[in-house]
């Protein structure tokens, strides 16, 4: 009697299961579809190889500007640089795989893996090199590495306080994530890419903007709506399981040649309304300012630093932005004209 009602009780708990994995399986396919009639695409899709990454370009002339986002940002944030930029010369954004309108990639999420990517998509685009880079935050990391790869594809560069390798080790603890360990990585993945197909993500996350229609949203609605996009998330967390590799990939590019590069560095650190994470905040700022960004400007014989003082991580002006970028491609093109 007691073998039977375990009997009945396990197939009944693997009936629950499988009931809850298909309900949820089809809850993440109709949100899915969902978020495709609520946020059409902006940009073009283009096929690298099996799977399609989203590209916007606009503005003609040469060296094209490749914007390169940071975080789990989509690269539609973008756009009113982009808009600008366009007026001296052709300026490319992008969806890095899993954001914004692109199909997600393959692990690992490497910068290695990015840069190749991009590569990929800027030669099936037919957006002809040399480039000028624009990359902000873990972008900045990202041209690094193309720019090791790729160097007869570079024209020049701006770092947007860019992520450096020597965070890891001299950053405050409460500024960096958990590290897991190299074993745990592919684990972790298939363990976030399951949450997400079985709708857990989508679940958890919240949906900004839920009552406008989509004719009614505006670009930061939509930028929100990408990033708590499941794929986002997968993509972004899978990016960040491997981040110890990206920075150990980027460790090894100590010279991209003697193109202009600009490196923009933020003066001030954010506000943890806190006085005692404050003080170490401000401490590691003047480290980041004075002895972690400076290595970035020996990546070329051309580099320079400009220190934006009130500007932080994430709040670096667009009109500072503009004028590096404008100077950089400036410096591009008299070369291209004296050869």
């Amino acid at each position: 009697m007691l073998n039977r009602r375990v009997k009945t009780a396990l197939k009944s708990f693997a009936f629950l299961t499988a009931s809850l994995l298909v309900a949820g399986i089809v809850y993440e396919q109709i949100g899915h579809r969902q978020d495709r009639a609520r946020l059409p695409q902006i940009g073009t899709s283009v096929d690298i190889g099996g799977r399609t990454l989203n590209i916007s370009c606009s503005g003609t002339g040469g060296p094209p500007v490749i914007f390169e986002s940071g975080g789990n940002g989509p690269g539609l944030v973008w756009e009113p640089l982009q808009a600008e930029v366009a007026k001296f010369t052709e300026a490319c954004w992008y969806d890095r795989a899993g954001e914004g309108w692109s199909d997600p990639g393959p692990f690992p999420r490497t910068a290695v893996a990015i840069a190749n990517d991009l590569h990929e998509l800027l030669r099936r685009a037919n957006v002809p090199p040399p480039y000028v880079f624009a990359g902000a935050s873990f972008g900045g990391l990202n041209s690094r590495v193309y720019g090791s790869l790729y160097p007869k594809e570079v024209a020049g560069m701006v770092l947007i306080d860019s992520a450096h390798e020597d965070e890891l080790v001299r950053a405050p603890k409460f500024y960096l994530g958990h590290t897991a360990p190299r074993l745990l990585w592919r684990p972790l993945y298939i363990a976030l890419d399951m949450a997400a197909f079985v709708g857990l993500v989508r679940f958890r996350q919240s949906s900004p903007a839920p009552g406008k229609d989509p004719s009614q949203l505006t670009r930061d609605d939509i930028i929100a709506a990408l990033r708590q996009q499941p794929e986002s998330f997968v993509g972004n967390a899978s990016a960040g399981i491997v981040l110890p590799e990206s920075f150990a990939e980027a460790r090894s590019v100590t010279r991209l040649g003697d193109f202009p590069l600009i490196v923009l560095t933020a003066g001030q650190s954010f506000d943890f309304r806190n006085a005692e994470l404050n003080r170490q905040a401000g401490a590691y700022q003047q480290v980041w300012v004075h002895e972690i960004q400076p290595k970035l400007v020996k990546l070329s014989t051309r580099g320079r630093q400009i220190v934006v003082p009130n500007g932080t991580h994430s709040t670096i002006p667009q009109e500072v932005i503009l004028s590096a970028i404008r100077d950089v491609v400036n410096e591009a093109q008299g070369e291209a004209a004296g050869h």
